[in-house]
């Protein structure tokens, strides 16, 4: 089965278990509803992106569907890192974000298994878990917190950079190293013996370039976006996590719209993230080969001492996870 048409899955489970209820239709059938704004925003930095661009693909697609609202994107941080914007969204200031594992690791971290390194190999088996339960307690989760969860994006694998060089788990002891605020992957890197500091995405380059971390870990897309070429030596290609995030929207928005325009806004969502979701795969080769004629270094690992020291962190997860959970990641792994 292609990513795409899993991705289509993926989002229709989960806008489907928030608004069971929403038809389905076209601009021409909307009627009521007074011309509205809509602010969306995010933390990553720049255009020419999937994340910050899937949310003009947003606007676009939206915009098309419908003339009854004006999407106004926000990114770089211009109304705040990634805490802030969700927050705002439960208040319904802004109306729909992007949320990424700092926000995972405080609504979800009881819920999902998708952050632990080496446990999925693929999207496809991230997405099997998304169709089933577990997709259906993280709807649950964002709707009583204010949210509705439009389904998730990948971002491809997630990769280490430093400026020292790492073949094994015994070169990352004592490295400082940058991580989202999700206290769950600061038990993983502490068992390699690196020195964990969380820091907000819009402040990455900054801290690496002062020296307050010597290293940090994000899918290839997100290190050229943040041009880290220039304050990291070497891109260490772990894939130790299967990168994705997610949008969220405001339930207070999304109530104040006909159960029409409701669904339009949640059909677009899906189209921006089937968007981003394509994009992101298909330029990554791109990216790559552009970083390495600006100077930086792309390392093969052997992976196998990275996944035995990460997973031999599970207990820790099985001891913070609802029951359940482990069972629903079994059925897809088997590990």
């Amino acid at each position: 089965m292609s990513r795409v048409v899993l991705l289509f899955f993926l989002i229709i489970g989960s806008v489907g278990i928030a608004f069971a209820a929403g038809n389905q239709d076209t601009a021409g059938s909307v009627s009521g509803d007074a011309p509205k704004e809509m602010v969306v925003a995010t933390f990553h930095s720049k255009k020419g992106t999937p994340s910050v661009d899937g949310l003009f693909k947003f606007k676009e697609i939206l915009e098309q569907k419908t003339d009854k609202i004006d999407v106004q994107v926000f990114f770089g941080g211009t109304m705040g890192g990634e805490r802030e914007l969700v927050e705002q969204v439960k208040l319904g200031t802004v109306h729909m974000c992007i949320e990424g594992w700092g926000t995972k690791g405080t609504y979800l971290k009881k819920v999902i298994p998708w952050g632990v390194p080496y446990l999925f190999s693929s999207s496809e088996e991230i997405t099997a878990t998304i169709q089933g339960k577990i997709g259906q307690e993280v709807s649950r989760i964002f709707e009583n917190n204010g949210m509705v969860w439009a389904g998730e994006y990948f971002r491809g694998n997630r990769q280490l950079t430093s400026n020292m060089m790492v073949r094994s788990p015994e070169d990352l002891k004592g490295l400082k190293l940058r991580l989202p605020e999700n206290p769950d992957w600061i038990v993983v890197w502490k068992e390699f013996g690196s020195l964990p500091t969380p820091i907000p995405s819009p402040e990455v380059f900054a801290a690496l370039q002062t020296g307050v971390v010597d290293a940090q870990e994000n899918p290839i897309s997100s290190n050229y976006d943040k041009r880290l070429w220039e304050v990291q030596k070497y891109t260490i290609l772990t894939n130790h996590i299967v990168d994705l995030e997610g949008y969220v929207l405001s339930k207070q928005y999304l109530d104040g719209l006909s159960p029409d325009l409701r669904q339009i806004v949640l059909d677009s969502a899906k189209e921006a993230l089937e968007w981003a979701t394509e994009t992101s795969f298909s330029n990554e080769d791109t990216l790559k080969a552009d970083m390495e004629s600006k100077g930086m270094e792309f390392v093969k690992v052997d992976l196998k001492p990275f996944q035995e020291t990460a997973l031999s962190t599970m207990p820790h997860f099985q001891e913070t996870w609802e029951p359940w959970v482990i069972d629903e990641v079994r059925k897809v792994v088997g590990k």
